[in-house]
């Protein structure tokens, strides 16, 4: 099923059995399925025995391209349409392509294995000598990670920084920043990676020390919880009557974000949040992927 280097999506099941796909295995009428974080088109590879129109949403170009190949080569393309937008977009993409109404939404948060082992996005401390991008789409953003760490001043870098790490560690790495770049301007992922080895001290000894920094920055560069808190709203009025939006998240930040924006819409009567406690993968899908290690999955329902 998945070729040797692809990443592989989470909680598949759980994603099947919560969102309702199986409803669409034996229907007269083709369900509408907006995946707003196409990736490459991991979930698409199961969907083949429902009966669905398919709406694929990727702010990466170079994502989208390969999710074309990929699914094209499985023989599942048809039906399928691909978009290149943010998702805090969502709604002019599914009233362009006719997915108002739909069946299911789904957002997967993580960033994909391509994404993260190419160095050409320098997502990740694997490659020293990567530039420091760290944008997703580098056709509208503007600003990169080593802008970031060129320009802002101490209290801004220590804003980032508090996403993922303790107080008192984003004010130490922020000011050792600021200290390093008076000499040394930031280009690369190694000139970081320097930093946060004289001041991180990582208690979990699975994490290597740079790997909530660099989760911080990637946050704030593609400004991914700005966009969540508009896409997620926007999401549930896409959503027919019984429909199904599912949000798989990877950090405690975002997992608030989904978490407010469910319990608000279920105290206003307008969904209903059909499982209490996050969906976490098996141990057995830990063991087999141990990056689904920290995702979550939450689902709420429109009534």
């Amino acid at each position: 099923m998945f070729e040797k280097g692809f990443h592989k999506p989470v909680l598949v099941d759980e994603v099947i059995e919560f969102l309702g796909f199986k409803k669409f295995a034996h229907s007269k009428t083709k369900g509408k399925f907006i995946d707003a974080t196409l990736g490459l088109g991991g979930y698409e590879l199961f969907l083949e025995n429902f009966k669905l129109k398919i709406l694929g949403i990727d702010v990466d170009e170079k994502s989208i391209s390969i999710a074309k190949e990929r699914l094209k080569k499985a023989g599942i393309v048809k039906d399928i349409v691909f978009e290149k937008a943010n998702f805090r977009n969502i709604s002019e993409v599914a009233k362009k392509h006719g997915f108002i109404n739909s069946d299911i939404i789904l957002f997967d948060l993580g960033v994909s294995s391509y994404q993260l082992e190419s160095p050409s996005y320098g997502l990740s401390f694997k490659y020293p000598k990567a530039a420091l991008d760290m944008r997703l789409d580098r056709q509208n953003n503007l600003v990169c990670a080593r802008d970031i760490l060129n320009f802002f001043d101490v209290g801004k870098l220590r804003s980032v920084f508090k996403l993922t790490l303790s107080d008192k560690d984003a004010y130490l790495l922020a000011r050792e920043i600021v200290r390093e770049r008076q000499e040394n301007k930031f280009n690369t992922v190694g000139d970081l990676l320097k930093v946060v080895a004289r001041v991180i001290r990582e208690r979990d000894k699975r994490l290597n020390p740079a790997t909530k920094v660099f989760l911080a920055l990637r946050m704030v560069v593609n400004s991914e919880i700005e966009n969540l808190k508009e896409a997620l709203p926007l999401s549930f009025e896409l959503l027919k009557r019984g429909g199904r939006l599912g949000v798989i998240s990877f950090h405690s930040g975002e997992d608030r974000v989904v978490k407010k924006i469910f319990f608000d819409l279920e105290k206003e009567k307008k969904g209903k949040i059909l499982i209490r406690k996050p969906v976490f993968p098996s141990t057995n899908e830990v063991l087999e992927n141990p990056r689904s290690r920290s995702a979550r999955l939450r689902i709420i329902e429109k009534i």
